[in-house]
């Protein structure tokens, strides 16, 4: 049996926790290879940029669409959102696809 640990938050810990969804489009794409193609760049760009976790969750199969899950965690829920800003915005500047959608939540933990 595991051993039991009761949650004993320290005096000053805050965890907040940041998920955007992005719908983008990968103008031009003729196939899942070509949009695999454009959304790896970004998700790539994500992660090595930002430290953000990101993963495809939806239009799995369709040519020119993909929807994105980013998530980053923080102390500070102005400085969550800040990167989630940080990390629109450079998807908005991206050369291989277009922002067809964003929507942001940042929420604390428990």
């Amino acid at each position: 049996m595991p051993p039991h640990f009761a949650f004993l938050p320290a005096p000053d810990e805050s965890i907040q926790i940041g998920v955007m969804r992005l719908v983008v489009e990968v103008p031009g794409s003729r196939s899942l290879k070509d949009r695999r193609h454009g959304v790896r760049s970004v998700k790539d760009r994500l992660a090595a940029r930002f430290g953000a976790a990101v993963a495809e969750v939806g239009h799995l199969d369709h040519h020119e669409r993909c929807v994105l899950a980013v998530t980053i965690v923080g102390n500070e829920a102005g400085l969550v959102r800040s990167r989630l800003d940080q990390m629109r915005a450079e998807v908005e500047r991206h050369a291989d696809v277009r922002l067809a959608d964003c929507q942001v939540v940042v929420s604390a933990w428990p």
